[in-house]
């Protein structure tokens, strides 16, 4: 691998503030850049070099099933050519067709979730979802009026952005630290007008729940509590495909949250967390919104490349 391909995918790998359509959009030029640079000695060696790209690409941000699902398109788009031209075209025509998707599908969710933000209402966020960000924007130009609660997402602070771009677009915007934006779900009260609706980003969903950033469950937990409707926006793009194992969540380094923490003490850092999906109150798709028993019946129909498969070490393959 080239120095400038290395380079781009460790700056992949240390976004650690980005949402996962914004990641994927990026690592798709990466792997279009592998497929247009440089000549392999066979087709063989042209799919062997570009699924070492992917899996490095998947090892960047190894929570983020776009990335899992970017390059699992390509490979299969790749299987059926064998000529240099061929290889490079079908990458070219996969990694468009994915970014154009990723465009699509946000729209199509922005607008499912259009009836989930209703006038007076107060929308609570977190992290830095390009995909909530885009729903919240179609209703402000729907002529909806409501204010957003967003939690500032330590370790890495990213609500502060998406904080910030919200408050440029003219959006009423109060911004907390995490366990009081909790709080203001978990004393939301319907009886007494409160009119709350929680709305998360998704970087991996699977038949089981959604892994999302650290705050994620704590939200889901405290809107299941008083009754605040929660539903993760989330396209087909972020469904982790079946037989690939769950990634194990690493470690993170410690000193963003206390830098020089006295002898004796054991810091614990993590970007994300896992709510099960009978905490929300559904997912919102490109197909529209859809309750946690219809995830499953859509992934069965996903296929996972057996390259991809084998790199993974899934049982069966």
């Amino acid at each position: 691998m080239d120095t400038a391909l290395a380079q781009a995918i460790n700056t992949l790998a240390a976004d650690k503030r980005s949402g996962a359509a914004y990641i994927a959009t990026r690592a798709a030029d990466v792997l279009l850049r592998r497929a247009t640079t440089g000549e392999a000695a066979s087709p063989d060696a042209f799919r062997e070099e570009l699924l070492a790209t992917g899996w490095a690409l998947i090892q960047a941000q190894s929570t983020m099933a776009a990335l899992i699902n970017l390059v699992n398109t390509v490979l299969w788009k790749i299987e059926q050519y064998d000529t240099p031209h061929e290889l490079q075209q079908a990458v070219v025509e996969a990694t468009d067709q994915f970014k154009r998707q990723l465009k699509d599908h946000a729209l199509r969710v922005a607008e499912g979730t259009l009836p989930l933000i209703t006038d007076g209402s107060t929308v609570v966020t977190l992290s830095q979802s390009s995909t909530v960000q885009h729903a919240i924007f179609h209703a402000q130009r729907a002529g909806r009026r409501f204010n957003v609660i967003c939690a500032e997402s330590r370790p890495a602070n990213e609500g502060r952005e998406t904080a910030a771009t919200l408050a440029e677009h003219g959006i009423q915007v109060t911004f907390a630290v995490d366990t009081a934006a909790v709080a203001a779900v978990a004393n939301a009260d319907p009886f007494r007008g409160d009119n709350f609706v929680v709305l998360a980003g998704a970087d991996m969903v699977t038949t089981k729940g959604l892994v999302n950033k650290v705050g994620t469950m704590a939200l889901a937990l405290a809107a299941k509590h008083s009754g605040v409707p929660m539903y993760t926006l989330c396209s087909s793009e972020k469904f982790l495909p079946p037989g690939y194992p769950m990634p194990q969540q690493r470690e993170r380094a410690s000193d963003s949250i206390w830098p020089e923490a006295p002898t004796g003490i054991e810091l614990w850092n993590r970007y994300y967390d896992f709510t099960p999906l009978h905490q929300i109150a559904g997912i919102v798709t490109e197909q529209g919104v859809l309750p946690a028993a219809a995830i499953e019946a859509w992934l069965a129909v996903t296929k996972l490349h057996p390259a991809l498969a084998k790199q993974a070490l899934v049982p069966g393959y």
